[in-house]
Parts: C-alpha cells; sequence; structure tokens
C-alpha cells in the first residue's frame, strides 16, 4: 500500500469525481482497520462524512457500511462523525448517528436526537432503522426510554406509533400501560401499533381483553376491528365478553372481520 499522504491524496481525488464513489468506498473496505488512525485525517474525515448526506439511500448505506468498521481505530473520523450530529442537514445528522450506532460500540446517548427526528421521517426504510437503533439506545440509557415512554403517549402520530412498535420490541414493563392508552388514539395507525404491541403481553388480564373485546364492534375503523379480534385469538383469554364480541363478528356482515373473528375462536375454544 502507498505511504498515508499518498493514499489520502488519492482517496480524496477519487471523492471529489462525482462517479467515483464506488472507488472510494472500495479502497475504505479494502483498509485495515489497524491502519485507518494513521491514514484517516482530520481533512479525509471530514470529507468521508459528507458521503453520509448523500440524497441516494443506497450511496448513504454503502458508505455507512464502509465507515462504521473503522470508527474504533480512527480518532478523526469518530470526531467527524459526532460533528455530523449536529449539521444542518438532517439526512447527514441521520447518517452520522446510524454510523455511530453500528461501529460496534455501545450507541452513546448523543446519538438519540438525530435518531429520535428520523422516528418521523416520510422514509419509512429509515424510520424502521431508527426504531432499531432506538431500542439499542433506550437498553443503555434511561433518559432515552423514559422519553420513549412519554413520547409513545404526546408525540406526532408517526412517532406515537413507532414508539409503540419500539416498546413492544424492548419488552419494556410500562408497554402495556402505554398501548392501553392508545386504544382510543385518534390516529388509525397508532391504535394498530397498540394492538400489535398489545398481542405481545405474555400474561394479559382479563380487563385488557375486555377492552379490546369492545373494539371489534366499537372501532370506527375495519381494519382495527379485524386487529382486535385477531389480537384477541393471540391473548388467549376466552371470557364470556370475549367470546360474545367473537361470536357476533363472526356472523356479521364484513366479511374480513368474520374470518379474523373465526380465526380467534379457533384458538380460543
Amino acid at each position: 500500500m502507498t505511504s498515508p499522504p499518498e493514499w489520502r491524496d488519492a482517496l480524496l481525488a477519487t471523492l471529489r469525481d462525482d462517479a467515483g464513489w464506488e472507488r472510494a468506498l472500495a479502497t475504505l473496505h479494502a483498509l485495515d482497520p489497524a491502519e485507518s488512525a494513521e491514514r484517516i485525517d482530520a481533512r479525509l474525515a471530514g470529507t468521508l462524512v459528507l458521503l453520509l448526506g448523500d440524497p441516494s439511500r443506497t450511496r448513504q448505506r454503502h458508505a455507512a457500511d464502509a465507515l462504521r468498521r473503522l470508527v474504533a481505530h480512527a480518532p478523526e473520523l469518530a470526531a467527524a462523525l459526532r460533528a455530523g450530529l449536529r449539521a444542518l442537514e438532517p439526512r447527514l445528522r441521520w447518517g452520522a448517528a446510524y454510523t455511530l450506532g453500528h461501529s460496534g460500540e455501545p450507541p452513546a446517548a448523543e446519538l438519540w436526537p438525530a435518531v429520535r427526528e428520523t422516528l418521523a421521517r416520510e422514509d419509512g426504510d429509515q424510520r424502521w432503522a431508527a426504531a432499531e437503533l432506538t431500542c439499542e439506545l433506550a437498553r443503555h440509557h434511561r433518559r432515552v426510554l423514559d422519553d420513549v415512554r412519554s413520547t409513545a403517549e404526546s408525540g406526532s402520530p408517526t412517532m406515537r406509533r413507532m414508539l409503540l412498535y419500539c416498546l413492544r420490541d424492548l419488552e419494556d414493563p410500562e408497554m402495556d400501560r402505554v398501548a392501553l392508552g392508545r386504544l382510543d388514539d385518534e390516529d388509525v395507525g397508532v391504535r394498530l401499533a397498540a394492538l400489535a404491541a398489545l398481542a405481545t403481553v405474555p400474561a394479559a388480564a382479563p380487563p385488557l381483553a375486555a377492552r379490546i373485546a369492545r373494539l371489534v364492534a366499537a372501532d370506527p375503523d375495519p381494519g382495527v376491528r379485524r386487529a382486535a379480534a385477531a389480537t384477541l385469538g393471540r391473548l388467549g383469554l376466552a371470557s364470556d365478553e370475549v367470546l360474545e364480541a367473537l361470536r357476533r363478528a363472526a356472523e356479521g356482515p364484513d366479511a374480513s372481520l368474520a374470518r379474523a373473528a373465526k380465526g380467534a375462536l379457533g384458538r380460543l375454544c
């Protein structure tokens, strides 16, 4: 391999070529992480981090995959990524957070603002990647977990929905309470997320099943009614109120709801 200055100059020249990003990333993939501290100085690190703001999701992800394996060995790269968390461009903030969060070290709490804002983005792939990183942050930082719980109740509809799924995946002891409170949420997607979370409760109490049973008949959205019926089958509580709600739905005019109710009854009876 060439000397560090020559290697850096060649890589910077490649990065200046709009069509050179694949060659640049191939060079990084070929770099021994143990040599990255010597070869990646502050100037190169700053240029590399800018790749994480690329408007192409494919390029952004490939850049993150190339950089994350070097972070633990390259102090200048780590510093540039931390600076990227405060960039003006939201896409760059998320790219920096994603890279740091997948660098092999427990994620630092400083990643949370960039991850948090990504949970509300229109890009579904980014939202779910942010949800995965949210769970990892919440496992290591109590203040992040506290924010997840509170924002699941008071955030935007998209945030409420995503954080309910996070609480489910975390198997958080507060999940039952938070999700139960969202069964009458004004947003259909949030109500569906609450049902998805509650379906995982290992030992559901009869009042919870009764509350969901009422949704089978009363929720204004047909998708929520079907999800409520399916959730009752997963909870496994065959109370009189639950069975009555499912039997009525199974005999009703909504064919999709009837199928969901019959499936739930088959699991309970």
